[in-house]
């Protein structure tokens, strides 16, 4: 019944636009559609066919405004595909008009996504000084939605950093601006985000009562890509409960999504989960093979930080199989990375990994041998 309600109103949408292209109302038509027809393609995940068939038009519009929301939203729907690079060049010219124009909320939110960007490279200090100067922006205009979008994305920085505390903090904030002003979107978003923070804390309940409060508004919606992440996480409370089926369960309903909207990261890390759990039931030969679907994945998009808790796994999986030169290998490369990038949680278990040999150090004078 709600499926068939929201193809009438996508019709309807279409309809409309079409009447005000043919009415010669080019600029209402582009403004309209970016505010309906694209919003509504993003949120179910259609990026590909956003990509094909509507930004390209109304990046073209006589209005520089509208050319940079275009511009954005064609580095959002790259982004969520995996192109990094594109999604960068996009935002970088949508940042470019936006500043030209004096468009204050454009340039913090670009800059926002930007941030994500940097992220995923493992740029956590470019991540960070892109947040703080679109938080400094939304606050200045007073944008309420943005603030609450970069504080959640603040939090993310923070965890990845293995501050938790500070991470729970920009979320506590950042939820009460959403529920404040009622973006569901954001709600479900946040509420995954104060979930994983919970769960690095080992605090599974309210991990999960938070994860089954996203899930809920994510399918309200009909956000995919968020109910795709969701599903993952839930799967990793099961995960360490020893509930294997279970989660087993939940990473296949993940992995079905994250590849029906093209989602590259999100079928990465599923894997990955996929992985853990095959690996905790005793079939390593199956996790392997999760695992390099995975790398290949994070190797192809350049998920830096997502490349580096693969390869820890693996050299879990080569140590399982006594192949004790394989998994120090994997281990060293993890090491490499999480250094370069300070990725908290992969350092904090390689750590706790060689904590006999001396932690850290055993690392790094491994890592100088593997160079020499």
């Amino acid at each position: 019944m709600r499926n068939s309600y929201l193809r009438k109103t996508l019709d309807q949408r279409i309809a409309t636009h079409e009447a005000l292209v043919y009415a010669e109302l080019q600029e209402e038509a582009d403004v309209f559609a970016l505010a309906t027809i694209v919003r509504y393609f993003m949120r179910i995940g259609r990026y590909q066919l956003l990509l094909d068939q509507w930004l390209p038009v109304i990046r073209e519009s006589a209005k520089q405004e509208i050319q940079a929301r275009a511009l954005n939203e064609s580095g959002v729907a790259h982004n969520n595909l995996g192109n990094y690079d594109k999604a960068l060049d996009y935002y970088q010219q949508s940042l470019v008009i936006a500043r030209e124009i004096g468009d204050r909320r454009g340039e913090g939110r670009t800059l926002n996504n930007m941030s994500a960007i940097a992220h995923t490279k493992g740029d956590y200090e470019t991540a960070l000084d892109y947040l703080k100067q679109s938080l400094a922006i939304q606050r200045e205009i007073g944008d309420r939605l943005g603030e609450g979008v970069t504080l959640s994305n603040l939090a993310t920085t923070a965890h990845a950093k293995g501050d938790y505390e500070t991470a729970l903090d920009y979320l506590k904030q950042s939820l009460a601006i959403i529920r404040e002003i009622d973006d569901r979107n954001g709600e479900g978003a946040t509420l995954n985000n104060l979930a994983t923070t919970a769960h690095a804390k080992g605090d599974y309940e309210t991990a999960l009562d938070y994860l089954k409060q996203s899930l809920a508004i994510t399918r309200e919606i009909g956000d995919r890509n968020g109910e795709g992440s969701t599903l993952n996480n839930i799967s990793q409370i099961f995960q360490a409960r020893g509930d294997y089926e279970t989660a087993l369960d939940y990473l296949k309903q993940s992995l079905a999504i994250t590849r029906e909207i093209g989602d590259r990261n999100g079928e990465g890390t599923t894997l990955n989960n996929l992985a853990t759990t095959a690996h905790a039931k005793g079939d390593y030969e199956t996790a392997l093979d999760y695992l390099k679907q995975s790398l290949a994945i994070q190797r192809e998009i350049g998920d830096v930080a997502g490349l580096c808790g693969t390869l820890f796994n693996i050299g879990h999986i080569h140590l399982q199989n006594e192949e004790v030169q394989e998994a120090r290998a994997a281990w060293v490369q993890a090491y490499r990375i999480a250094k370069q990038i300070g990725l908290a949680q992969v350092l904090n278990a390689l750590d706790n990994l060689a904590k006999e040999q001396g932690g850290l150090e055993f690392w790094e004078e491994l890592a100088q041998q593997f160079e020499a």
